[in-house]
């Protein structure tokens, strides 16, 4: 199974356009969805939800699983919870065999450097298979969904491969 976990932030598209750019390029269609989210961004949480099931839906996984409940509950500020947070959601998708992708786009810059640590250090066992960061060239298309923004000022960069981490690492 293909796993997606990502961080909810003020900003819906930027959870939203890279699993959409992800499947969209047919590189990962991810099955179950983690959302990190705190109550700060509880509105936007519901709209990610119902979007990405619709996208999921409109390339091919019947029924997505999205978890996005109190267990994927962080306080924004509690930089261990997150980390830990991630590591016990890895080290559970890892042993179930599952293929991991951590998008580090949405939430703060704390949040989505934990969340490329977490996917690229190399003193880290079983590691996550990917790291997504989808890069906006043009800020006046910030939280824009992905059809409205131009092709060529956005572009998923997969962290692991720019940044020559291989899986035997």
């Amino acid at each position: 199974m293909k796993v997606w976990i990502t961080i909810v932030g003020k900003s819906p598209f930027a959870v939203i356009n890279p699993i959409w750019i992800a499947c969209k390029s047919g590189e990962f269609i991810p099955e179950k969805v983690y959302l990190i989210w705190n109550d700060a961004v509880k509105g936007e949480k519901e709209m990610v939800v119902k979007a990405i099931k619709v996208i999921l839906k409109n390339y091919g996984v019947p029924e997505p699983e999205i978890i996005a409940d109190d267990s994927t509950k962080v306080h924004e500020e509690d930089f261990r919870r997150l980390a830990e947070l991630l590591l016990s959601i890895r080290g559970k998708e890892l042993r179930e065999g599952n293929e991991i992708a951590i998008d580090m786009t949405p939430g703060r810059k704390f949040m989505s450097a934990i969340a490329m640590f977490m996917g690229v250090a190399k003193s880290l066992k079983n590691k996550v298979h990917r790291v997504y960061y989808l890069h906006l060239s043009d800020q006046r298309y910030l939280n824009y969904p992905l059809i409205l923004i131009p092709h060529k000022l956005q572009k998923l960069y997969e962290m692991r491969r720019e940044l020559g981490v291989t899986s035997k690492e």
